[in-house]
C-alpha cells in the first residue's frame, strides 16, 4: 500500500501543490471510470482532462521554478556571509555583544590615533621636500623661498606628530580587554610612525636646515649637500609612509568591528546607551526583541551588497526588510 498523499500537506508549499494536484488528478479519473461503467477503451483524453493536466503542468512548473530561484539566492547569501565572516580579523572576532557595548569608546579611540589622514600627510611631506630641491635648483626662484620651504615642512611634520592621549573607559573586565586590545592594535603601528616623524624632525633641524643656511650664504654653492641631505630625508619619509599604512589597516580593523554586525548574534545585548547610527546588518543578524522593529524601522539599504543594511541617522517611514 502506497503513503496517503494527505499526509504530505502543511508542511512545504510544493508538497502541498502535487498532493492537491494527485487528489484532483485521481477524482477526474475515478469520475471518468465510473461514468463508463469501468475502464474506457483506449483514445484521445478528452478535453476537460487536457485543461487539468495542462493546469497541473504549468502549476508544479512555476512552483518548482520558484522554489529553485529561492534556494539559489539563499546558496549567493550564504556564500557571501561566508566570505565576509572570513575576511574578519580578529577584533571583529569578539564576541559582538562586547564589540556593540564598547562601540561607542572603539571608534573614539581610532579618532584619537587618527585625528587626520596620516598617509596623505606624509605623503604631502614629501611634496615639500621635492619642491625644495626644485627651488633650490632653479637659479630664477630666490633662495629665500628655500627658507620658507623649510619652516613650512617644520610645522607640517609638527601638526603630525602630535602624540595621542590615552584613553581608558571604566569598563567591565572583559570590555576593558577588549578595548586594550583595540588600543594596541593602533598603538602599535602608530608608535612606530611617530618615532619615525621623530627621526625626521630631528634630520630637519640638524642637517637640512643647516644646509639651506649654508645654500643661501654661498650663493648655491653648497647645493649638492641640500641635495644629498633632501634625498635622506625623502627615503625616511616613504619608509613613515609604510607605518602609516600599517596604521590605515588597523583603523580599518577597529572601524569594520565597531560596524560589521552582519551575521552577528545581539539578542543579550544592551543597547538603550548605544550609538547604532553607522551599524551594518543583514537578516541573519539577531536584535532583541524589543529593538529588532525600532532598527528596521532607522534602517536604510547600505549599498554594500543585496541584503545588508545600515543604521541611518534618521530612519525611513516604512520598515526595510533586511532579505529585500
Amino acid at each position: 500500500m502506497g503513503s496517503d498523499p494527505r499526509a504530505a500537506e502543511g508542511n512545504d508549499p510544493l508538497d502541498a501543490l502535487l498532493t492537491t494536484a494527485h487528489r484532483r488528478l485521481g477524482i477526474a479519473v475515478v469520475d471518468r471510470l465510473n461514468a463508463h461503467g469501468g475502464p474506457p477503451e483506449l483514445r484521445t483524453p478528452d478535453l476537460a482532462l487536457d485543461r487539468l493536466l495542462a493546469t497541473t503542468h504549468r502549476a508544479t512548473g512555476t512552483a518548482v521554478s520558484r522554489r529553485l530561484s529561492r534556494d539559489a539566492d539563499a546558496a549567493q547569501r550564504d556564500s557571501a556571509l561566508q566570505a565576509r565572516l572570513g575576511a574578519r580579523g580578529p577584533l571583529a572576532r569578539r564576541p559582538a555583544t562586547i564589540r556593540v557595548k564598547y562601540r561607542e569608546e572603539a571608534l573614539r579611540l581610532v579618532r584619537n590615533y587618527w585625528p587626520l589622514d596620516l598617509a596623505e600627510a606624509v605623503r604631502t611631506a614629501v611634496r615639500i621636500v621635492q619642491d625644495l630641491c626644485e627651488l633650490a635648483g632653479d637659479s630664477a626662484q630666490p633662495l629665500s623661498r628655500a627658507d620658507t620651504a623649510v619652516e613650512q615642512l617644520r610645522k607640517h611634520l609638527e601638526g603630525m606628530s602630535q602624540q595621542p592621549a590615552l584613553y581608558r573607559s571604566q569598563a567591565a573586565v572583559t570590555g576593558l580587554d577588549y578595548l586594550d586590545a583595540v588600543e594596541s592594535a593602533l598603538a602599535d603601528p602608530a608608535e612606530r610612525l611617530a618615532d619615525e616623524l621623530h627621526n625626521i624632525r630631528e634630520l630637519v633641524d640638524e642637517e637640512l636646515a643647516p644646509s639651506v643656511a649654508a645654500l643661501v650664504a654661498t650663493g648655491r654653492a653648497y647645493l649638492f649637500g641640500v641635495e644629498v641631505v633632501a634625498q635622506d630625508l625623502i627615503d625616511d619619509l616613504v619608509q613613515s609612509c609604510e607605518y602609516a599604512d600599517a596604521l590605515v589597516k588597523a583603523v580599518a580593523e577597529v572601524e569594520r568591528a565597531s560596524n560589521d554586525f552582519v551575521g552577528a548574534d545581539l539578542t543579550n545585548a544592551k543597547l538603550d546607551d548605544v550609538p547604532l547610527e553607522g551599524i551594518l546588518w543583514d537578516a541573519t543578524t539577531l536584535w532583541p526583541a524589543q529593538w529588532e522593529t525600532r532598527v528596521r524601522r532607522a534602517s536604510l539599504p547600505s549599498g554594500e551588497e543585496q541584503g545588508v543594511l545600515v543604521v541611518a541617522a534618521e530612519g525611513c517611514d516604512v520598515v526595510v526588510h533586511a532579505d529585500a
